[in-house]
């Protein structure tokens, strides 16, 4: 599996989530509370908004546009049938943080 570069370890001093664009596609990095990392699908699947322009509480994740609640940790949305948000695989390589270039299965 091949991966790039996406940030660095102190870009996550003020926040614990990040959203960057990929290949069009807006991707989370999450810091979860044991330090480590690992990256999903940010775009609401209702009307592609970014999940982390919302509210989130823990490992849940709220809509801005229409309330729309997903778990960040499995992915799974908690308010409506939907698919899930696609999680992807990220690596720590000394103070770089690396993300695949494919979600996973």
């Amino acid at each position: 599996m091949d991966y790039f570069k996406i940030a660095k370890i102190n870009d996550f001093k003020d926040k614990h989530i990040k959203s960057f664009s990929i290949f069009g596609k807006k991707i989370g990095i999450i810091q979860h509370k044991d330090k480590k990392f690992s990256g999903i699908e940010v775009s609401c699947k209702h009307q592609g908004a970014d999940l982390t322009a919302g509210k989130i509480e823990g490992t849940i994740a709220t809509c801005h546009r229409h309330q729309w609640k997903y778990d960040l940790d499995t992915g799974k949305c908690l308010t409506n049938d939907s698919p899930d948000l696609r999680k992807y695989d990220v690596q720590v390589r000394g103070e770089d943080i690396y993300i695949s270039f494919l979600p996973q299965e």
